[in-house]
């Protein structure tokens, strides 16, 4: 088993373990929880996750779509104060075909653990025979406490990544966002494109997002625009970066007979050079769905109605921590 993790082996840590992609509010009552248990016995509360995502080894045949990438889910633990550090497993066949026991016991072997915390439906190892019953009988035999977390619910569903994912496929990113308790974003470089914006003068910058993140319904957001010029979101650009509002255009734009779909944002009342910067998108609200206009100036007309209906909504909401 080979991860990466700036802990010690002898360092007492408790831990969560999961994909926990989007850290939903879910996630984050499990984490308050871990918190909790690692501030009673005195240890470190640490999130041990992996990469790549499970399924893209699990299930090769099928295209992975996650709401958050790796570097965007340590990024979001990390900023609910709830953990100090994390353990991030290279997931692989040969970790897959590992027993809970066996892989129970290659974390015992590398760190101290003194508790785990996990959802009441969790479960490791393979054929997912490590529920909380075979956790808790691995923890009497081994001196560590273990407790099972449920899930919140919301309108008598229950909290899932999965809810979520078809929440922002949908477009929904505002019940998206009340359920994750945090914006969706999406991040990526600046990248070149044919500055038909530019051209209807409404300047957009083109955005690159990983290949597997999965991206809200095409049409136009509002959206506020977080900017670093070093790449990656492991620079933390939006704790050091000013907030733009914007609005984001997601599609293969049907009026110039597009084919790509990509990711458009303008920035509102700001002008910025900003190819090859990186930056985070947090979408807050839909505002219609993608159109084929009879031409260009009714186009721009109705850009500008777009733009000047974010200006109000985003005017109406508090800068996003």
């Amino acid at each position: 088993m080979n991860y990466t993790t700036t802990l010690t082996n002898s360092e007492p840590i408790v831990v969560t373990i999961g994909n926990f992609d989007g850290i939903h509010r879910g996630h984050q009552h499990l984490l308050q929880r871990l918190h909790s248990l690692a501030e009673q016995l005195h240890s470190k509360p640490v999130l041990v996750t992996f990469t790549p995502h499970v399924l893209m080894v699990l299930r090769p045949d099928i295209y992975v779509q996650y709401l958050t990438t790796l570097e965007e889910k340590l990024q979001i633990a990390h900023q609910s104060g709830y953990i100090q550090d994390t353990i991030v497993i290279n997931f692989t066949p040969e970790v897959a075909a590992l027993s809970a026991e066996d892989f129970m016991d290659q974390l015992c072997q590398r760190f101290q653990i003194r508790g785990m915390v996990v959802g009441s439906n969790f479960s490791l190892g393979h054929n997912r025979t490590g529920n909380v019953a075979f956790l808790q009988d691995y923890g009497q035999r081994h001196g560590i406490e273990v407790q099972s977390v449920s899930l919140e619910e919301a309108g008598q569903e229950r909290i899932s990544s999965t809810r979520i994912r078809t929440l922002v496929s949908e477009g929904q990113v505002e019940e998206a966002n009340r359920l994750l308790g945090h914006p969706v974003q999406v991040g990526g470089i600046v990248v070149h494109g044919d500055q038909r914006g530019r051209v209807l003068g409404f300047p957009t910058a083109n955005v690159r997002p990983d290949p597997h993140k999965l991206l809200p319904a095409n049409g136009v957001y509002a959206a506020r625009v977080f900017i670093s010029k070093q790449e990656g979101p492991e620079s933390d650009g939006q704790a050091i970066s000013p907030v733009y509002n914007g609005v984001v255009n997601i599609g293969i734009r049907p009026t110039f007979n597009g084919k790509e779909r990509l990711v458009e944002a303008h920035l509102l009342d700001a002008k910025l050079d900003l190819y090859d910067a990186y930056i985070v998108i947090e979408f807050i609200a839909r505002l219609r769905g993608e159109q084929r206009f009879p031409g260009i100036e009714a186009l721009k007309a109705q850009i500008e109605a777009d733009s000047q209906q974010a200006r109000h909504i985003l005017a109406l909401r508090s800068v996003s921590n």
